[in-house]
C-alpha cells in the first residue's frame, strides 16, 4: 500500500531544500554579549534583525532605549519588541522588578529557552537562517539554560519544530567578556550598550547603579583598556 503524503512530509522536504537568506535573528538587549554576537555575525555576511523582550526586567527601559536607538550605528536591522509577563508571573527573580548585586539575584530560570522559541518563532516569519544570542566562555557554569549544550540542544528543537534546519549561531563562544569589551570599546560602540542588571533612565540618558556585579565587571574592563591605551 502507498504512503500518502502527508503536509509533513511535504514540509520538511522543502525545508531540507531551503535556500540560505544569509538573515539571522539577534537576541538583543543592548548589552556588551548580544551586541558584539550582531557585529560578529554582520561581519561574516549575515544581515542582523533583532529582537529585544519586554518581560519585566528592572532594566527595562534603559535596554529598550538602547536597542531602540543604536541599531542604525551599528548597521543592524530596525529592533523589532515583544513584551511577555510569564516570567514574573512564574519566577521570583529579583531581575524582574527589583535590585540585583550578584548572579543568584540575577538568575531567571528558563528565560533562555523562552527566549530562544520565541526567536525561533520570528526567524521561521522572516526566513531567517536561524538565530543568535550573546553566549561567551564567561557563561558557562553560572546558568544552565545558557552554556554550549544548552544552545546545541536548543538548535535541534528548532530545526524540528519548524521542520528544517535553524541554526543557532555562536559567534562570540569562543570569547570572553574582557575581549568582547576590547572589541567593541576599539571599534567605539561600547557607549551604545549597557550592562547594568538595575540600569534606569534619568534625563534621556542610561544610569547604571554602579555596584552589581555587571557594573564592577565592566567598570574593571573598560579602567584597564584605558590605562594601556
Amino acid at each position: 500500500m502507498e504512503t500518502a503524503k502527508t503536509k509533513m512530509n511535504e514540509e520538511l522536504l522543502k525545508g531540507l531544500q531551503r535556500e540560505p537568506t544569509h538573515k539571522a535573528v539577534l537576541l538583543y538587549s543592548g548589552g556588551i554579549d548580544s551586541t558584539a554576537a550582531g557585529l560578529l555575525l554582520k561581519q561574516e555576511g549575515y544581515s542582523i534583525w533583532p529582537l529585544f523582550i519586554k518581560y519585566g526586567q528592572s532594566a527595562q527601559a534603559a535596554e529598550e532605549y538602547l536597542v531602540r536607538t543604536s541599531t542604525e550605528k551599528l548597521g543592524f536591522e530596525p529592533t523589532r519588541t515583544i513584551e511577555t509577563d510569564l516570567l514574573k508571573q512564574l519566577t521570583r527573580s529579583r531581575l524582574l522588578g527589583q535590585t540585583s548585586v550578584d548572579d543568584s539575584d540575577a538568575w531567571v530560570p528558563g528565560r533562555n529557552t523562552l527566549f530562544m522559541v520565541l526567536a525561533g518563532i520570528y526567524a521561521k516569519q522572516i526566513d531567517a537562517d536561524g538565530i543568535s544570542i550573546g553566549y561567551m566562555l564567561d557563561d558557562n557554569f553560572v546558568f544552565g539554560d545558557n552554556d554550549f549544550f544548552h544552545h546545541q540542544a536548543m538548535e535541534g528543537i528548532l530545526s524540528r519544530s519548524f521542520l528544517q534546519p535553524t541554526r543557532v549561531l555562536l559567534p562570540t563562544m569562543a570569547r570572553g567578556k574582557q575581549d568582547l569589551t576590547k572589541l567593541l570599546y576599539q571599534r567605539g560602540v561600547l557607549d551604545l550598550t549597557v550592562s547594568c542588571w538595575n540600569a534606569k533612565m534619568a534625563e534621556g540618558r542610561v544610569v547604571s547603579c554602579q555596584e552589581c556585579a555587571n557594573c564592577v565587571e565592566r567598570n574593571k574592563y573598560i579602567n584597564e583598556l584605558r590605562e594601556k591605551l
